[in-house]
């Protein structure tokens, strides 16, 4: 974002390699801006990079082999949430969107209607008829979903409130 604000992207964009040659003071310039942007190791290791495109693409390279990590990460905390382990909706509506983010940086985006079948599958088996109901509702958008959970969740807790 920083080398598209300073219209220097073109120093490491390679769509544009071979047809637009950018100038020097904008091939440093767009160094020093990765620069001050890469953790302080790095900086070390890639001291004697001159261009910016080389640069890009070994931190590119690099960094690339840790998205199968992540994705492998990702999904198996995806196989194994499950909303009756969490003691609030919003507990589980955080810990979804941190893995979804994962997902998403691995290419790999949970649909809102795997969201939505995620959240209802793992309810209490004690809550069927519950979630039957919801299902029913053909909810289409997950956010929908669990501001219905949420709302039913603090009438629950104002009923056992009031009951106490």
């Amino acid at each position: 974002m920083s080398l598209s604000t300073l219209g220097l992207y073109i120093c490491i964009d390679d769509t544009v390699a071979g047809f637009v040659t950018p100038s020097s003071m904008s091939n440093y310039s767009a160094l020093e801006v990765m620069r001050s942007h890469i953790h302080p190791d790095l900086k070390l290791e890639y001291m004697y990079e001159e261009d910016p495109r080389a640069l890009w693409t070994s931190l590119k390279n690099r960094y690339e082999q840790h998205k199968a990590l992540i994705l492998l990460d990702a999904t198996n905390e995806w196989n194994h949430l499950r909303l009756q382990d969490f003691k609030t909706v919003d507990e589980f509506n955080h810990v979804v969107h941190k893995i979804c983010s994962k997902l998403r940086f691995c290419e790999k985006e949970s649909s809102e209607a795997e969201k939505i079948e995620k959240t209802l599958s793992t309810v209490l088996p004690s809550e069927r008829i519950i979630t039957q109901q919801y299902r029913e509702k053909n909810f289409t958008e997950y956010s929908s979903l669990i501001q219905t959970l949420k709302q039913v969740e603090k009438s629950h807790e104002l009923t056992m409130w009031n009951a106490n």
